[in-house]
């Protein structure tokens, strides 16, 4: 029996009514360059024929390999996986590979895996990086490498970024409890040194707390780890032992995990939610509706919604479009952050 005949980008061409340079853009991921219906036909040729462009023709008549390094500080979070999910979506659709590399919050092993990374001559580098100083990623920025930054900043470089509305979005859930007549609201947060993003709520807090309570709130930021349970333990019996007469206490979290940390605590020890203790904090695990633990708790607790996996898909496209066109001026995307009140902080119907 004669082998069959390799199908050409000729073939898929004809077969979608269209030209062999629009075919080429469709395979070369400029589907700016074409309609959403031209789009979907060629991918539906193509998946039909099973046509498989040769990686190394494209890498060299391109001089890319279509390859993007993505370095995510601590992939074990929700958060993280989260955007890994829509990077790895979008980069797909535009003909992409992705290299996912898991740093453990480590400015050594994101150093390692940088080089890693440039050594298989990545097209561009979407990092969600360790620390905010990062002279490493500065220097490749400065020799044309193509960078986009995941929800941290770096210091002193202006980078193309995706990130939230963190401080807005904490202001926004400090007023809530005011509003609902909670007079003490303590921050229960990881360290924030060298994180842009914990920075940033935990000042949220305290310009809302000096704004609406006036009151310099920095002894009621209080330091917990994830890995030690204790020191959720002994920040809470601190917050508790410093509450006066009259007081009426809630804790926001930093993130979604800290805020989870915190509730179970709360339950162990008996405190009824929202009248002995409101809790809010960060919602950034975003993976489906099925998996929204907010909503699957008792009781239902309050958010600031982080729009993970669209955080992921942005800054994606961003790089995309700073390796084709590298001279554009650096980008900053703020996705909101909304707050979603559920009944962990509705004091005011409890009274």
């Amino acid at each position: 029996m004669k082998a069959s005949r390799k199908v050409t980008i000729s073939d898929i061409a004809a077969a979608a009514g269209v030209s062999k340079t629009t075919v080429s853009r469709f395979i070369n991921g400029r589907s700016d360059l074409m309609s959403e219906k031209t789009w979907e036909r060629i991918r539906a040729v193509i998946e039909m024929s099973n046509y498989r462009p040769s990686d190394a023709a494209r890498s060299l008549k391109s001089q890319r390999t279509r390859m993007i390094g993505v370095l995510i500080s601590d992939i074990s979070s929700p958060f993280s996986s989260a955007v890994v999910l829509g990077v790895s979506d979008y980069l797909d659709r535009k003909g992409y590979t992705p290299i996912f590399v898991n740093c453990d919050d480590s400015a050594e092993k994101e150093a390692h895996y940088l080089s890693s990374l440039l050594a298989k001559d990545v097209d561009g580098l979407l990092v969600n990086p360790s620390s905010q100083e990062n002279p490493q990623l500065i220097t490749l920025a400065c020799q044309g490498m193509p960078i986009v930054l995941c929800d941290r900043y770096v210091n002193n470089y202006q980078f193309d970024i995706v990130t939230g509305e963190y401080e807005r979005s904490m202001e926004n859930a400090v007023a809530h409890l005011k509003e609902q007549g909670y007079t003490r609201p303590a921050f229960f947060t990881q360290r924030w040194e060298h994180n842009s993003v914990r920075h940033q709520r935990r000042q949220g807090y305290l310009n809302a707390m000096q704004r609406l309570y006036g009151a310099d709130a920095g002894g009621d930021v209080y330091l917990v780890s994830t890995h030690n349970p204790v020191s959720f333990e002994n920040a809470l019996d601190r917050f508790l032992s410093s509450l006066r007469p009259g007081d009426i206490p809630a804790i926001v979290g930093v993130n979604s995990v800290t805020t989870m940390h915190t509730l179970n605590l709360l339950k162990r020890r008996g405190l009824r939610m929202p009248d002995q203790m409101g809790l809010c904090g960060p919602e950034d695990w975003d993976w489906s509706p099925q998996m929204n633990w907010p909503q699957l708790v008792e009781p239902n607790v309050t958010t600031l919604m982080v729009h993970a996996r669209e955080l992921g898909a942005t800054a994606a496209r961003l790089l995309l479009r700073r390796i084709e066109t590298p001279e554009l001026p650096a980008q900053q995307v703020l996705l909101p952050c909304e707050l979603i009140v559920r009944d962990s902080t509705r004091l005011s119907q409890k009274r």
